[in-house]
């Protein structure tokens, strides 16, 4: 199966910091590959997280609360998933909780003593390592020296470079774990436990202070059945720059940003050798020794977004829509740039627009005006703006963002925008005939979502033409369907298309997100020599491809012995709406992957794979392409669906989705089997039937149900 999705705890007992610097880092790390997605217990307890999991991520915090929150059946679950093959990192309190005892500053007045039921590590974790821990101040951190044993990791050693074997890690109230060897014993048939880390200098033993503790194991790793699990009592995901200098006061931490500065390469390439060791395939960017400058370490800005008519036809249309988008920014700006008036629509966000410059070979923003409205946010202000959208709601500061528009005389040229073609998409799209979807073409190479940022900014959308569609290269928080976030690797086609939608009867907009995941598939497949793309549809909105049998890429790897065809997820859709005067107006969102790269499964790969078997010579496709084909497949199955809804369109459906006959296992009815019958052609439901009482049928509202398809259960969304 294909594990994208990297799972944070976010629940009670996180500490707020641990937890927005934790974030960060995994993005830094991870984001090439991995979802990296925020879980409450709640959805550890009741949805099917297991099977699209590749880590399971404890932050720093306080492990009482972790235990209040996950006794039982989320304990239960979480360790049969390890068992199974799943991989657990903890860190710091994450850690104390994923041993079988916590032991945390016995006999003081913040004693927290007792057995953990998770158990990953049989033994005890016995903390504070260092004395001084205040819940509320600084006073107890320190720039810890640690041993790092590189033999233990089995990994290569050229990940190392010329590091030292000590280093300064970030330490806050971790504890060190009471191994069999550390404690000069055999260890118990079946335990397979290695130790990563020691804290080089002494530290002292919590149960009697005046005890000095040598090569005290600070991170340790534990085979549990076919998975892993990796303990920390150090914090390696804490930067240097995410630290404020002023508020390490004691004698013993006052030199701490500058000692964790000093060894910011090393600290990178010991967590990458950690997620290596976990087989977490990581950003090679991460571990470059440049990233440890305060520049190269900040995060990437949101580029301009380029609008410009693509299909709309005359020139009235075009005149009255830069009108109306030049008009709305009322405000002028504070920034002050030569040559620039800088006027801004006050919306959810402030959005600076402006005219694209003319003349051949100019850039279309000047270098200095985007840098101004785009200035990057520092590491430290970046994890606490991610930390206030995740936990609290999105009670942030405003935000910038930059709307330029352009003529066909005033595209961006490639060196301005060079993963789009903005010139050879509106080429593209006006060689197939559409009108409506696609009306105007809107670029970002980097953003924060295409779909959040037409969906927050009413005013703007309010503006925009019916068909617009909103393209990004890159996006910071691409969205899925419910709880989940969308893997934005560089490959991936992500857009998302406006569009206001009459209130019909027969034309019920639940099956929109039907409609628009069916024209992905077809409008590829309706290529001459493209017909056998095996391009598959999963209920309710996802896309997939079908891998056959000879396919042993990393990224379709689910654990067959190789006989029988894969299926791997390549895209999505996700759909929001609203509603007024008897209009709907519908965000329709996708993202699919086109033209990734090794060893992400993409529309490319899969036309690559038919050649090799066929002998064919189909070309790939480029995404300009893929946006101008899908986009009219769209419009031309819509205006059909507008007279006759989804019924016409059911047998083309049925022939790519992945679900004939299934049999599946219906968590919340006492887990009674079922067989799919169908699709409700007007309520969108997926209709089942049980196998023990033939009688009795079950229709699934999509936007309420999870379908694990590989372990083929469906349960309420929590």
């Amino acid at each position: 199966m294909v594990l994208l999705n990297v799972l944070v705890y976010s629940g009670p007992g996180i500490g707020p910091n641990a937890y927005a610097y934790l974030i960060r880092t995994l993005r830094q790390f991870l984001s090439h590959r991995y979802a990296i997605i925020p879980v409450e217990p709640e959805t550890l307890r009741k949805e099917p997280w297991e099977s699209k999991a590749a880590m399971l991520v404890m932050p720093g915090g306080r492990d009482l609360p972790y235990v209040a929150s996950m006794n039982g059946e989320i304990n239960r679950r979480i360790k049969a998933w390890v068992q199974s093959g799943g991989r657990y990192l903890g860190f710091c309190a994450g850690g104390y909780y994923g041993s079988g005892r916590c032991e945390f500053e016995p006999g003081t007045a913040m004693e927290v003593v007792g057995d953990r039921e998770l158990a990953l590590f049989p033994g005890t974790c016995l903390g504070c390592a260092y004395p001084g821990y205040n819940y509320k101040t600084e006073d107890g951190a320190r720039a810890a020296e640690v041993a790092v044993d590189r033999s233990a990791f089995g990994i290569s050693q050229s990940t190392w470079k010329d590091d030292p074997d000590r280093v300064r890690i970030y330490y806050n109230g971790g504890g060190y774990f009471l191994t069999d060897e550390f404690l000069g014993k055999q260890s118990a048939e079946g335990s397979d436990v290695a130790v990563l880390v020691r804290y080089a200098s002494d530290v002292s033993d919590p149960r009697d202070r005046s005890k000095r503790v040598a090569n005290a194991p600070a991170v340790i790793s534990c085979k549990v059945g076919s998975g892993m699990a990796v303990l920390s009592g150090l914090h390696p995901e804490y930067a240097w720059d995410f630290l404020a200098p002023s508020s390490y006061t004691q004698p013993y931490n006052q030199q701490l940003v500058q000692l964790l500065r000093s060894h910011d390469a090393y600290r990178r390439r010991l967590l990458g050798a950690i997620f290596a060791h976990m087989r977490i395939d990581v950003d090679p960017d991460a571990l470059l020794d440049e990233v440890a400058s305060e520049h190269s370490m900040r995060i990437p800005a949101a580029t301009p977004t380029f609008i410009a008519p693509a299909r709309v036809s005359g020139v009235a249309p075009v005149a009255t829509t830069m009108y109306a988008l030049n008009s709305a920014a009322t405000t002028r700006g504070e920034i002050k740039v030569a040559g620039v008036s800088d006027m801004v629509l006050q919306d959810a966000e402030d959005i600076h627009i402006t005219n694209a410059c003319p003349g051949d070979g100019s850039r279309r923003v000047s270098r200095e005006y985007q840098q101004a409205v785009f200035a990057p946010l520092s590491p430290s202000a970046a994890a606490m703006r991610d930390s206030a959208q995740l936990v609290d709601d999105g009670k942030v500061d405003r935000s910038h963002s930059m709307l330029v528009l352009c003529t066909q005389d005033t595209l961006p040229d490639t060196k301005e925008t060079p993963r789009f073609d903005m010139k050879l998409a509106i080429k593209y799209m006006q060689e197939v005939k559409a009108h409506t979807a696609g009306s105007w073409l809107m670029y970002s190479d980097t953003t924060g979502s295409t779909q959040t940022f037409l969906e927050k900014n009413s005013r703007l959308q309010a503006l925009l033409p019916n068909g617009t569609v909103n393209v990004a290269t890159i996006q910071l928080a691409g969205r899925g369907r419910g709880r989940n976030a969308w893997v934005s690797p560089v490959g991936c086609l992500q857009f998302t298309m406006l569009l206001r939608h009459p209130h019909l009867k027969q034309a019920p907009v639940v099956m929109l997100q039907y409609l628009i995941a069916l024209s992905v598939v077809e409008a590829i497949k309706a290529l001459p020599g493209y017909e056998s793309i095996p391009l598959r549809l999963k209920w309710p909105n996802d896309l997939y491809a079908a891998l056959p049998p000879s396919d042993t890429s990393a990224d379709s790897s689910d654990g067959s012995d190789g006989s029988e065809a894969s299926f791997v997820k390549i895209g999505g859709v996700l759909v929001s709406s609203s509603f007024k005067a008897n209009e709907f107006t519908l965000l329709l969102g996708c993202g699919v992957n086109v033209a990734n790269p090794l060893p992400t499964t993409s529309i490319n790969r899969l036309i690559h794979q038919h050649n090799l078997r066929t002998g064919a010579k189909l070309a790939p496709i480029s995404m300009e392409r893929a946006l101008a084909l899908i986009t009219a497949k769209f419009e031309e199955f819509y205006r059909q669906f507008l007279l006759h809804g989804f019924e016409p369109f059911l047998k083309r459906y049925y022939g790519s989705w992945l679900h004939t006959g299934q049999t599946v296992t219906l968590v919340d009815q006492g887990r009674e089997r079922a067989k799919i019958i169908g699709l409700c052609p007007t309520a969108g439901l997926l209709q089942v039937r049980s196998i023990d009482n033939p009688g009795r049928t079950y229709n699934l509202q999509p936007d309420g149900n999870s379908f694990d398809m590989l372990q083929g259960l469906i349960s309420r969304k929590a």
